[in-house]
């Protein structure tokens, strides 16, 4: 098995000393733009490579995750805490998780 590989996205110097944990408010005060003009996130490249379904892709994305928000509780199957969550990545082409995140949908609508 090879060794995990470093990442300068989690280089402790850069990011801070939890730069393996899901923590999403070490971005509330930054200024990072997702377009390109900002090299500390290039998720759709810039320039002249820069993905051309960028906004359809954000705009989709969005709309996705807020309904899912707002039509669903969500819970964690019993016997499972939130200590035990395993954020690992899967380094590929896109980068997923290395396992599984299961989680309960209740739909809160009437």
């Amino acid at each position: 098995m090879l060794p995990p590989i470093s990442h300068p996205r989690r280089d402790p110097n850069a990011w801070s000393e939890n730069a393996e944990e899901f923590y999403p408010e070490r971005f509330i005060g930054s200024n990072i733009d997702l377009q390109g003009h900002h090299f500390e996130l290039l998720p759709f490249g810039s320039g002249r490579r820069g993905c051309p379904g960028l906004q359809m892709g954000m705009t989709t994305v969005y709309s996705i995750v807020d309904q899912l928000v707002h039509c669903f509780n969500w819970e964690l199957p019993s016997g499972v805490n939130a200590k035990d969550i395993d954020m690992t990545e899967n380094f590929s082409l896109s980068m997923g998780r290395a396992n599984h995140l299961y989680a309960k949908p209740t739909y809160r609508l009437s």
